[in-house]
This record gives C-alpha cells, structure tokens and sequence, in this order.
C-alpha cells in the first residue's frame, strides 16, 4: 500500500495531459530479464521516491509509459518515451547508440564475511574458501583471484549457513538478495564488506546527450544524501 501511494503520487508528477513537454520514462515494473523476487515492490517504491525527489529538487517533469520489458529499447527507438528504466548493461555495443546514467541502485555482487571477520576484501582472502550460488556469474569475479578456493551452493541459505558456520570464510552475492538476507536472518552474524564489485545497476538509458540534466540532478540528489536515506527508507541498504 506504501508503494501504491507513492507510485499514483509519482504518476501525479507524470501524468501526460498535465505535463506537456514532460521527460518520458518507459518503464517495466518487473525489471525484466532481472528478478528481484519479493524486493521487486522495495525498488519499485524506492525508484518512484526518487523521480518524486528529484522533481521536487529541479523541476523536471516525468511523465511514466509503462512497456514490456523485452521491448523497451524498440519503444526507444520508435521515441515512444526519451528514455528508459533498465539494468542493461552498459556494453560497447550499447554505449555506441545510448547515452547510459549513473547508477541510482547498484546491483552488482558483494562480499559477504562473518561480522568479527578482519579479512575484507577478496585480495586478503587469497589462499580461503569463498563461496557462490551454483553457475553465478560472480565465478568470473573470482576467477581474478586464482589463489582463492571456490565453492558452490545450490541456494541462498546454504551458501550463508555455510560462512555463518565457518565452513568458507566469505560469499559473493547479488547486491539486493544480500542486503535481505544480511539484514533479516543473518543480522549481527553477517555483513556486507565494502561496495558492489561491478558496475551493474538501475540506471536511464537514452538518446545520445538525452540524459545530461538528469545526470546533474542525480548527482545533486547523492550529494544531499538523499539517495542514500531513500535506500535505507527502502530496506535496499544495509542497516547502518
């Protein structure tokens, strides 16, 4: 329900009659090809908050188009909207037709260690266990550090039961499902060492100089931490 207010509250900020000339997002609520599973409505709600923010901070005026996920880049192309919400990688290839903005919501894979741990980084537990979830693509990550042993779990639980029980000394996970997990069943046992190890994230994509106020506004919004409380409001940050 916190979300649903939020969202017609952002829609009020977008609505196409009352807007002309508004920037036109397209949008897929479920974040396809990406699963954020139960916390889908946490990014929804927190993504809402920040156009609502930053609306407020500069003026600009949203206006939302919701689309399929498998079709956005065409509604793109087509100039159904300026600009898309997505976490499409910014590959060459991308980056040669689309202008990509910050990140407002890293995902990328963290390090997940015992609370007491003092190893806290990858290069320190060269030569330990690390474990990840069976065929992550984190494997790559690791792969970096020849010296570090891996070991693979079929779930999430098991993969934290076994560096809750010091059987591995360390787990890389997706940045969202560990913040859940570190901040609910493993609270005061686990914690989320250092920031995400890659650039994946929620971000615009859009025409090619499409995104430039945008950019300075979200810079002006993580500059007044706002992006930071939103996170915490959201239950997408680690407990501080």
């Amino acid at each position: 329900m916190r979300f649903l207010r939020l969202f017609l509250l952002a829609l009020g900020f977008c609505s196409c009659g009352s807007n002309p000339g508004g920037f036109r997002i397209g949008y897929d609520p479920d974040w396809y090809p990406s699963d954020f599973g139960p916390q889908t409505s946490y990014v929804n709600g927190y993504t809402a908050e920040m156009l609502l923010e930053m609306a407020h901070l500069s003026g600009m005026r949203f206006e939302l188009v919701r689309a399929n996920g498998g079709s956005l880049l065409e509604g793109l192309q087509a100039k159904k909207y300026d600009a898309v919400l997505t976490t499409l990688p910014p590959y060459e290839y991308n980056l040669a037709k689309y202008d990509f903005s910050e990140n407002f919501l890293d995902l990328g894979p963290v390090l997940i260690a015992p609370l007491q741990a003092e190893k806290n980084s990858l290069e320190k537990l060269e030569g330990d266990l690390v474990g990840i979830i069976t065929n992550d693509p984190a494997a790559l990550i690791l792969a970096k550090h020849p010296a570090i042993i891996i070991r693979q779990y079929p779930s999430v639980p098991a993969l934290l039961d076994a560096v809750a029980q010091g059987e591995i000394q360390g787990a890389l996970l997706a940045y969202i499902p560990a913040v859940n997990y570190v901040s609910d069943l493993y609270s005061g046992i686990l914690h989320i060492v250092g920031k995400p190890l890659t650039h994946q994230g929620i971000h615009l994509v859009g025409a090619k100089g499409g995104l430039d106020a945008f950019n300075r506004n979200l810079a002006s919004l993580r500059k007044k931490s706002v992006l930071e409380k939103l996170k915490q409001k959201w239950e997408l940050a680690p407990p501080t």
